[in-house]
């Protein structure tokens, strides 16, 4: 199994919750390039769901050494720092259930983000991961569990979403796929407000591709269109 580890089997180890696969993959993939980053990230990731912490501690040390600046390693390390490896239990493995790819006419859509973090912050991302929306003046941007950002939603799609979350719509997103400088995310509707029960949060479920390599956060516009631009989520009713 080692000798044939590849950086995409290794993520479908994790993805499965195969933490043992996983660490046994990456590890091998370490041994060919000990400079490998995102096998680092993915081991010490790996090593954290077995609750093997020491274990977890050199790899991300290995890590900083060869990028002092990788937030992800530096805030795990400082998280690890603080525990006791007595209070710590193995952490539950979670299986991602192919159902919450599912796509649902209204419901759901694939985005592709824009205005993307730096890649060692998406070299730590993995398929079937949880993120976050958080609505801000004029976008809707992709965070992880620790706040730390990701990437952004389109203009047109954000403008259309601060407005549903504004009026009580509650939705879920999940890393649909993650390369060197791609992001893309699956987002389900999981609750409507009140104001918008009759309205469909999104027009189609295609996957609509980037415009633009982005590699970090671009102050200008995105204009890259979704498919939402023909709803009015204002009122709840076509522009035509």
């Amino acid at each position: 199994m080692a000798d044939s580890a590849t950086a995409e089997s290794a993520i479908q180890a994790a993805l499965a919750g195969n933490w043992d696969d996983a660490i046994h993959m990456n590890l091998a993939l370490v041994r060919r390039d000990s400079d490998d980053i995102n096998a680092l990230n993915r081991l010490s990731y790996a090593y954290i769901q077995k609750g093997q912490i020491p274990q977890a501690k050199r790899w991300l040390k290995q890590v900083l050494e060869l990028d002092p600046y990788n937030q992800i390693a530096v805030k795990n390390l400082k998280k690890l720092t603080t525990l006791k490896q007595k209070n710590i239990d193995k952490l539950p493995e979670k299986k991602v259930s192919p159902i919450l790819f599912l796509e649902e006419p209204g419901k759901t859509k694939i985005v592709g983000c824009v205005n993307l973090a730096p890649i060692h912050v998406l070299a730590t991302l993995s398929p079937g991961q949880e993120v976050y929306m958080k609505a801000k003046n004029h976008c809707v941007e992709i965070r992880n569990a620790n706040a730390l950002y990701l990437g952004a939603l389109p203009d047109d799609l954000s403008f259309k979403l601060i407005k549903l979350l504004s009026g009580g719509n509650h939705y879920q997103a999940i890393i649909k796929g993650v390369e060197k400088n791609a992001l893309t995310v699956f987002v389900r509707e999981v609750a409507r407000g009140k104001r918008f029960a009759n309205q469909p949060s999104f027009s189609s479920t295609s996957y609509v591709p980037l415009s633009r390599i982005e590699t970090g956060r671009n102050p200008t516009p995105d204009v890259t269109p979704t498919g939402e631009e023909s709803e009015d989520a204002g009122t709840g009713e076509s522009s035509d």
